[in-house]
């Protein structure tokens, strides 16, 4: 069986989480065996290791000094023509990669939209600016086989699009590797340290980590609570220029070296993100065993409830509040045990090994449906 599969990036030549996806599911993919498996990316040179057996086609990258959503037409364009070559049995498209000229490859086409932001838009402006986005991936869905759901939210949302279609809406998680050594045990002296991983951005909801961070820093509780930021963006200026709590650190850029030690020395993770998909920075933190607060958005309910930690209501502060100071209270051996749940969870549901085998049966099928010999 012969899989390809499209994308606009692969990972740490294009940075984000569909880029690293397309990056570990191709690997992954690779090192099962079984299929042949071709990637079209934009990068131009060699990206996978030869070892792999990957075959890469390289395609024109987009102008992103151009408007965005027509350049990734015309991308698709270029990678339709790329598909005409090489004969897949099965396509799967990370985005809008596969979406001019993609009726001629319906019958093996599954799109994986991933994250869904266009259709979690908080402002007036934003909803505008998805309004675009969300007409294209409706056009999309009814003309391919199968989308991918990440599961939770996300999955009506899919249900929605593709409904009086023959689209099928499939769920497949996100999925981490799981670390090569044992997880750190927790500290036992100086504050709680709560991590934040991901962009200096509205939609991540810093602002209500720092209304939080504030109220504990009024209440004379800066030594009990230490809030690590790690990340870039256009909020990190306005937060230096306006001034931080005391119990804010701000670590800026890390490289994943750096990143995977913030998890294991850190007690909890923390995302108060306005939407999200599945969040790869929650799954790499409970890899290491550590307890998650995140809002109740996209897929996180899949992957965190009362056991492994708090799924809180986007942008509230207080139930945020309320949350830390009852983990800072908790007795050490009860956050180890959320943080085991975490790992435990991750193991049996989220690696990639677990998760290529669903991506084969995906295969599989719609490769059956074309009459194709599995």
């Amino acid at each position: 069986m012969h899989v390809v599969l499209c994308t606009d990036g692969v990972f740490p030549l294009a940075m984000g989480g569909m880029q690293r996806h397309s990056r570990l599911l191709a690997e992954h993919l690779a090192r099962r065996g079984g299929s042949m498996i071709t990637v079209l990316h934009p990068h131009g040179k060699q990206v996978f290791d030869p070892a792999l057996g990957i075959n890469e086609v390289m395609v024109e990258p987009i102008d992103t000094g151009k408007f965005y959503l027509h350049e990734l037409w015309k991308y698709s364009g270029r990678v339709a023509k790329e598909l005409d070559r090489v004969s897949a049995d099965v396509i799967l498209s990370q985005g809008f990669c596969v979406w001019k000229d993609m009726d001629r490859f319906s019958d093996r086409l599954i799109v994986h939209p991933h994250g869904l932001e266009m259709f979690q838009g908080m402002t007036t402006k934003e909803r505008i600016m998805g309004a675009p986005f969300r007409i294209a991936l409706r056009y999309m869905v009814r003309r391919s086989r199968s989308v991918i759901s990440l599961g939770g939210k996300l999955t009506p949302v899919l249900q929605r699009l593709a409904q009086g279609s023959k689209c099928t809406v499939v769920t497949v998680p996100n999925a981490v590797e799981l670390p090569t050594v044992a997880p750190a045990t927790a500290r036992l002296h100086g504050p709680l340290r709560i991590l934040f991983v991901g962009r200096f951005a509205f939609n991540k909801g810093l602002d209500v980590l720092m209304t939080v961070a504030r109220r504990l820093e009024l209440e004379g509780k800066t030594k009990e609570v230490l809030f690590q930021l790690a990340g870039d963006g256009p909020l990190m200026a306005t937060y230096q220029a306006m001034g931080l709590p005391k119990n804010v650190e701000l670590l800026g850029r890390v490289d994943d070296e750096r990143l995977f030690k913030l998890y294991s020395e850190c007690d909890a993770l923390l995302l108060p993100t306005r939407f999200e998909g599945m969040p790869t920075v929650v799954l790499e933190a409970m890899a290491r065993s550590r307890p998650i607060m995140v809002s109740d958005v996209g897929a996180s309910a899949e992957l965190v409830d009362g056991l492994n930690g708090y799924l809180l209501p986007k942008g509230n502060a207080d139930a945020l509040y309320t949350a830390v100071m009852e983990f800072n209270a908790m007795p050490d051996q009860q956050r180890a045990k959320m943080g085991a749940a975490s790992l435990e969870r991750v193991t049996k549901r989220f690696t990639w090994p677990a998760v290529t085998e669903e991506f084969i049966a995906l295969f599989n099928r719609v490769a059956a449906g074309r009459g194709q010999r599995v």
